[in-house]
């Protein structure tokens, strides 16, 4: 199944869930007003976008919260940011064939004046690891 690309109401709820998920277990729409501070989301529009992102199957229901006299679901995220990511470039047209040139762009935009010798040899211990999973099929 293709998956949706995010408008910016379901882009800043994921946001707030993708900062937030090793934190707690999941995040109640209440969580989401508070946490939403920069640029306030209304009740309703963060209904409409928990909904929307359901349906797109990136976000799961992991509980319930007592708050007051009832009870309020919890949000966990089903997609990583790194997974998303690969959505946008796929939808794009940029596959796992531009992979590659793609790394070096990254990496040229990341880049400072200086080249920085340790982030370098985190990135190629980084990109070995990745190699080494492709090869063994665990992918």
């Amino acid at each position: 199944m293709k998956k949706k690309v995010m408008d910016k109401r379901e882009q800043k709820i994921m946001q707030i869930l993708w900062e937030h998920q090793d934190d707690v277990q999941g995040l109640s729409v209440v969580d989401f007003e508070e946490l939403s501070s920069d640029e306030k989301l209304s009740r309703p529009s963060i209904f409409k976008a928990l909904q929307s992102l359901m349906d797109k199957e990136y976000i799961e229901v992991a509980g319930l919260e007592q708050i007051g006299t009832v009870y309020a679901r919890k949000y966990i995220p089903k997609i990583t940011r790194e997974q998303y990511a690969a959505i946008l470039l796929a939808d794009n047209g940029i596959r796992s064939s531009s992979l590659g040139s793609l790394a070096l762009a990254m990496i040229g935009n990341d880049r400072d004046d200086e080249p920085d010798k340790s982030k370098d040899d985190e990135l190629i211990s980084e990109l070995e690891a990745v190699i080494e999973r492709i090869k063994k099929g665990k992918v």
